[in-house]
């Protein structure tokens, strides 16, 4: 079946081809993130059985803790982990008292505020934010279960310095964009093929269309190499792009998923690093 970039699972490193599968055992809590209460005290993390990836709570003696699971979740990326890790964080910073539930406005301020610690503690760009804005989006029902809140929408992107923009303005006047009707997860790019050298691969992206009518797209690929160690954090902090190609494509009225192919190349792949690529649409 071809190989297929990290964490995805294959990923081309330095000279050979290297296995880089998402781990399968458990994994401590993230040590790039320290929670604290909103007095600035440390919040202990208690590792359960629950299932629940993370959660804000109290122990027995009433002090706020931090329950996480460990376990593998298939389907949850590592930057996801960290998201939800964060978020749980942010409401012992931001006071709120830990609950059953909590308001839609608390939790969009532990968005932000979880978002902006990831951008100070664990090196996320705004790139990776509008990622993970979609995957979150696109959780299935049987993994969504293992959120610590109920099924709700994301603002992501609000939560960026930069966030009013032409899709947020012409979302609050009821309008949907040509950006609102695509989907893409970079999550789901591929390397099917690559040559001798490691350096000229074939890749694949896919692209979908939620709204009732046609798009065409420009698809900006940008090829290069990412270190591994951000790879496994989820980021794309230190990406160095070698190569942008740029493709046109129409996506049907409502298509779950159409996938693309092309073919790249880079100059060099360090040691530490591995191939990979990224893709960013604008449709119209």
């Amino acid at each position: 079946m071809g190989f297929v970039r990290r964490g995805r699972a294959f990923a081309l490193a330095g000279g050979f081809l290297l296995v880089v599968a998402a781990p399968s055992h458990a994994q401590p809590p993230p040590a790039t993130i320290t929670c604290t209460d909103a007095g600035a005290h440390p919040v202990r993390a208690v590792q359960v059985t629950s299932g629940m990836i993370a959660k804000a709570t109290t122990d027995s003696d009433g002090r706020p803790v931090i329950e996480y699971d460990p376990r593998p979740i298939d389907g949850v990326s590592s930057q996801q982990r960290l998201f939800v890790y964060a978020h749980e964080c942010a409401h012992h910073a931001l006071g709120h008292d830990a609950g059953p539930t909590y308001t839609p406005a608390q939790e969009q301020q532990a968005d932000c505020y979880g978002i902006q610690t990831l951008i100070r503690r664990a090196g996320f760009t705004s790139h990776d934010v509008v990622i993970l804005q979609t995957a979150m989006h696109d959780l299935p029902a049987s993994t969504a279960r293992r959120l610590p809140w109920r099924t709700r929408a994301y603002d992501l992107e609000g939560c960026l310095p930069d966030a009013v923009s032409p899709r947020q303005a012409a979302g609050r006047a009821g309008e949907q964009t040509a950006g609102d009707c695509v989907v893409h997860n970079d999550a789901t790019n591929a390397i099917v093929s690559a040559s001798r050298d490691h350096l000229t691969i074939d890749g694949v992206y896919a692209a979908g269309n939620r709204c009732q009518r046609e798009l065409t797209c420009t698809f900006t690929i940008e090829l290069g190499t990412l270190p591994d160690s951000d790879a496994d954090a989820g980021t794309w902090r230190n990406f160095r792009v070698q190569q942008t190609i740029t493709e046109q494509h129409a996506l049907s009225r409502q298509v779950a998923n159409t996938e693309f192919r092309f073919h790249g190349s880079v100059q060099t792949v360090r040691d530490g690093e591995s191939v990979d690529f990224r893709v960013v649409p604008a449709c119209r």
